[in-house]
Order: structure tokens, then sequence, then C-alpha cells
């Protein structure tokens, strides 16, 4: 019985269909494409009223006065790409170089990345916060400097404080940094594996005394570097053929040498006024 309704219902509506006359339906058809028709020309004036040349400028301006530099950038971009040729460009191409400066500036005043207070003070070494970013670059130093001071403190190799001082050569601390370096170098070869062993001092004359000193001749055909750690702490360059004094406090030191791509390193017990001298060879196959 339903179905039978369902049936009749669906052929009554066939049955109003076909009696509305074919002028009439596309009439219908008619108003509502010139209704979308409107409605898109509609939505291209709003868009036109929108990004046209003063509105656009209008607007700008608005996020300019805001300090809302990025936005108003964007709005003044548009203007000069859709209307190049308009009067309302002119004050916007002004306006840009200014708006720059002040993203440039924002972003070195709000970060504590050098690199954003050069690129302002790169870009603009006349500009309007010069002092200001001078001020900022000495303040983002001091705060980078501790805060590398502390990694260097923490990683403890000899590379760490060397990179730590040749960002900051003038550091307070620079002179017993640069003896930390030497002592964990001196730690470091005799802690590999592939370090050889350095022949032996040879000792002139006897006797003990509160100072030594240890003549090197640089018998290796490269450059040789020589660390000592211990009483004192010390580092000599000696170029191949030269021979070189070096002054310490009596006492044992752990000894360190570099040549030629190789390192070399023992332990020496230096006593007496007489010192010792000993050279490193370097023989090729």
């Amino acid at each position: 019985m339903k179905k039978s309704a369902q049936l009749l219902f669906i052929s009554f509506l066939l049955f109003i269909a076909s009696c509305v006359p074919e002028s009439e339906h596309n009439k219908v058809i008619s108003e509502r494409n010139q209704l979308a028709l409107e409605n898109d020309s509609l939505k291209k004036e709003i868009e036109g009223i929108k990004f046209g040349a003063p509105n656009l400028l209008s607007d700008g301006k608005a996020f300019y006065e805001a300090k809302e530099f990025v936005k108003a950038k964007e709005k003044f971009q548009a203007l000069v790409e859709k209307h190049p040729d308009m009067p309302q460009t002119l004050e916007a191409k002004k306006l840009l170089p200014i708006i720059d400066e002040e993203i440039s500036w924002n972003n070195a005043s709000n970060s504590n990345d050098l690199k954003a207070v050069d690129c302002y003070l790169t870009n603009y070494p006349k500009g309007k916060y010069g002092s200001k970013a001078k001020a900022r670059k000495s303040e983002l130093k001091e705060l980078n400097q501790k805060q590398e001071y502390e990694n260097a403190k923490s990683q403890n190799t000899s590379y760490a404080w060397k990179a730590f001082l040749e960002n900051y050569p003038n550091h307070p601390q620079a002179s017993s940094i640069k003896k930390k370096i030497i002592t964990l170098e001196v730690d470091e070869i005799l802690g590999n594996s592939k370090t050889g062993e350095m022949p032996s001092s040879q000792q002139y004359g006897s006797g003990h005394s509160a100072n030594s000193t240890v003549e090197i001749k640089n018998d290796t055909g490269c450059e040789l570097i020589v660390r000592y750690s211990g009483p004192d702490v010390k580092m000599i360059t000696i170029q191949a053929g030269n021979t070189q004094t070096v002054y310490l406090s009596s006492g044992s030191y752990k000894v360190a040498a570099s040549a030629c791509g190789s390192n070399y390193g023992g332990n020496e017990d230096l006593h007496g006024k007489y010192g010792s001298s000993f050279y490193i060879s370097h023989t090729r196959y």
C-alpha cells in the first residue's frame, strides 16, 4: 500500500513538472544565470574596492601608524604590484625603505642572535637606530660570552676552549685559558692509543736546583710543537733544523710533542740547573 502511495506521489510531481511551460523553465534558468553574473560582478567590485589603490594605501598607513610594519609592507607591496602607475604608489614607494629599516631593527632588538644586529648595522650604517644597535651588540656579546664560556667549561676539551678564544681573544681569563688548552692537549695526546713514545731527554751534568733548562733541537724535518704540563705549563714551537731552550720550574712533567702529523708523549722528571736536552727524529720509509 505504501509503495503504491509513493509511486502516485512521484507521478504527481512529474505531472506538475510537465505542466510547467518550457518558456517559464528557461526564464528561471536565465534569471539564475543573471543573478550569478551579478554576484560575480559584485564580488569583483568589492575586491576592486578592497584592493584599490586608495584603500591599499590607507590600510598600509594604518598598519604603519600602529607599528605593524610587516602588515604595512604587505599592503604597500600589493599597491606597487597592482597599481604601479597610480599616484598612491609613489607614496608607498617612499615608505617602503623606512618600513624595511623598522623591520630590520625589530629583528635585531628582539633577537639574541648577533647576526641580526650585524645585519642591521651592515645595511644601515647611518641608520635611525645605529647607537641602539651598537649598544645591543655589546650587550649580546657579553651575554653570549658568558654562555659560550659555560659551554666550553662543560665540554672541557682543548677544541672547545680554542673555539672560545677565537671568538673572545680579549677575555679576562685568556692567559689561564691558554694554559688550560695546553694541559688538555697534553692529556688528550697521552690518552690517545696512536701516540708514539717520545725519546727520553739526556741530562747534562748532575745536581738539583729550583729551575731546569731544556734545550730542544728539531731534527724532524717539520715544524715541532712541544707542550709541558706540570709545575709550569708551556708550549714552544720550533721550526725544522732549529734549536730552542725552554725554562721550567723543576719537577715532574707530562710532555707531548707533535711533528709531521704524528704525536709523541711521555713523562719527564726535570731537576737541576744543568737541564736536559733531547730531540725527536722523524724517519721516513
